[in-house]
């Protein structure tokens, strides 16, 4: 009877023994990839599984897979997250996945009805996707006393009541709405100050100390002004306790680039939570109507009417033309920057990057589809300002740490560590290509082999996989009750 009971045990741990020993085999894994994650350092050759959505192991060792890809010679990066990406369609998503960008969020301006928004788009984004709460969508409304709903950032710059003073009795009418967006799943609050000449100081403030107040990040485009606009950025989110990001740096700061980047790395030295981001181009892009080609355009932007470039025909403009297309309304690029000063932000270490891209147009801003690739192809390789490791963390880690504060879902992205979301990219540093310019906008970058959302490849060998959406939803957890 003892015999049988030890043999009885005998087998039953030579059973589980067995079944321990038994290779897990994974969705997914990608074998001798140099593995780069900004967070921890890793810059190794490594094998990488995937399970459903996240990334299930990281190992020297030989894992099995369902589907296994061969990283020989590339390297495995989390995917790049865009926090200013106006074309929010999956018409712009196409061109930024082949840009290298898992997650496109529009977050200086923002979407009027966000409720909406995030409905339209689930299960039916190529990328993953999320707003903030548009500021100036509110405010025009308050001083119009409408309920219009605003379907582009056309409409609401070139809304004339975005030119107009909000009075102060309708600051309350504005924090209400920001709150209803905040629930809705809002990142934060998008202030394009600088698109509203009248705002008072008082009323931006007021937006920068309700953020303050709830503990949500303010992602704006400064007002014109230069040096002083960034004071003012600065002192509104200093005095308010108020997480600050401000935007596109160098085309705001401009002759002041120097001293505007030394004044947000000072203030993050003094550890305030203000950041800053910029397109690796010499030109912008904006609507000709808006405020910001309001009389004395020309000493503001330091530039003339040849420097302005017309979207839809690539001619560059005179007076007489400058005077007909913004009566007609319509996107231009301007041409306003130096080299130097794109140079000088992108080496600097509290930089980001972020593209700014807008909506589809054969014709546009080539930000829209190349900014990345161009970083990697321009700034790394060519000029090697930065590292590819520097370039990586620019464009994954520092986008993501920005938002964590309100997207607890964001400590799992902009990483390569296991239990993270899989958004990666495989690619031959060497081979990366930006391929749009000033004259043919919308043409896709070339070099990105592979490229995973959620653990769903949107990208094999280079070529785009079809009836694919991977695409979630990125939204804050804030929760603010309207008084």
């Amino acid at each position: 009877m003892i015999f049988k009971k030890h043999l009885f045990l005998l087998m039953l741990m030579a059973i589980v023994s067995c079944n321990s020993n038994v290779e897990t085999t994974y969705d997914i894994v990608i074998e001798n990839a140099r593995v780069i994650d900004p967070e921890t350092n890793t810059d190794e050759i490594l094998n990488v599984a995937i399970s459903g959505d996240k990334i299930a192991e990281i190992s020297k060792n030989k894992l099995k897979g369902k589907k296994i890809i061969d990283g020989t010679g590339k390297i495995l990066s989390p995917g790049f997250i865009d926090l200013h990406a106006h074309g929010q369609t999956n018409k712009e998503n196409e061109y930024q996945a082949f840009d290298g960008v898992t997650t496109a969020l529009e977050l200086e301006i923002g979407i009027d009805t966000l409720a909406q928004y995030y409905q339209a788009r689930k299960g039916k984004a190529l990328l993953n996707y999320g707003a903030s709460a548009c500021q100036l969508a509110y405010r025009n409304k308050a001083i119009a006393n409408s309920n219009r709903v605003y379907e582009s950032i056309f409409e609401e710059l070139q809304d004339s009541v975005a030119e107009q003073k909000l009075p102060e009795s309708k600051f309350k009418d504005v924090r209400n709405q920001l709150r209803t967006a905040l629930n809705n799943g809002a990142i934060g609050i998008g202030i394009p100050v600088g698109y509203l000449p009248n705002a008072s100081i008082e009323e931006i403030a007021d937006v920068y100390a309700f953020a303050g107040e709830i503990k949500v990040p303010v992602f704006s485009h400064v007002r014109e002004g230069g040096a002083i606009a960034f004071q003012q950025a600065i002192s509104d989110a200093v005095l308010n306790k108020t997480q600050l990001h401000i935007c596109h740096l160098t085309s705001m700061a401009r002759k002041d680039v120097d001293f505007c980047l030394s004044e947000i790395e000072k203030a993050q030295d003094l550890g305030f939570p203000i950041t800053t981001e910029l397109y690796p181009y010499t030109a912008g892009n904006t609507e000709i109507g808006s405020a910001i080609f309001n009389e004395g355009w020309q000493e503001r932007l330091g530039c003339t009417y040849e420097d302005l470039q017309w979207v839809e025909t690539g001619e560059r403009l005179t007076p007489e033309t400058f005077e007909k297309y913004r009566k007609q309304g319509g996107s231009v690029i301007v041409h306003m920057m130096k080299e130097s000063w794109i140079d000088k932000v992108i080496s600097s270490k509290i930089s980001m990057i972020a593209s700014d891209g807008g909506g589809y147009s054969p014709t546009g801003h080539p930000r829209g589809s190349g900014t990345f690739s161009k970083t990697i192809r321009e700034y790394v390789n060519e000029k090697k300002l930065i590292s590819i490791n520097a370039a990586i963390n620019k464009m994954t880690l520092m986008p993501a740490k920005v938002l964590e504060t309100v997207v607890p879902d964001m400590k799992l992205r902009g990483r390569i560590q296991k239990g993270c979301y899989a958004d990666l990219l495989l690619f031959d540093v060497n081979k990366v290509k930006d391929n749009a310019t000033y004259t043919n906008g919308f043409v896709k970058s070339s070099g990105m082999d592979y490229v995973i959302v959620n653990g769903t490849i949107l990208i094999k060998n280079g070529e785009m996989q079809t009836n694919t959406f991977p695409g979630k939803g990125i939204k804050s957890e804030v929760k603010s009750a309207i008084l």
